[in-house]
């Protein structure tokens, strides 16, 4: 029988400054199998982007069964089509994963996984 919990991942993007980077960072909280550390489950996943240091400038998603980044009513057209590339992911610190906004991946990097109950 597969053992599940409940992590916080932190991931934070490659190749960028250090302003940015904390703008968009990813904050995500998900279900992995304890056994291997990858992420399980077509369920909805919740995080937000952006710099906790900000509220203005956070962005609450939900992460959908096929990777899409869901933010809601007011997302623009462009955002609707944003991808995190985590579902199926060995959610261990140092781990990379892909974010695709329009055209353009980006790299992240996995900083943190945290479970959430104790």
């Amino acid at each position: 029988m597969m053992a599940i919990d409940f992590v916080r991942a932190v991931l934070t993007p490659r190749g960028v400054g250090e302003e940015m980077a904390a703008a968009l960072q990813i904050v995500i909280d998900m279900k992995i199998d304890t056994d291997t550390g990858i992420s399980v489950g077509p369920f909805p996943a919740f995080g937000r982007v952006g710099d906790f240091r900000k509220p203005e400038s956070l962005y609450p998603f939900t992460l959908m069964f096929d990777g899409r980044m869901d933010y809601g009513a007011h997302a623009s057209d462009a955002q609707r089509t944003d991808m995190l590339e985590i579902r199926g992911a060995k959610l261990i610190a140092g781990e990379e994963v892909a974010c695709r906004h329009g055209e353009a991946p980006r790299t992240y990097r996995i900083d943190t996984v945290t479970p959430l109950l104790a």
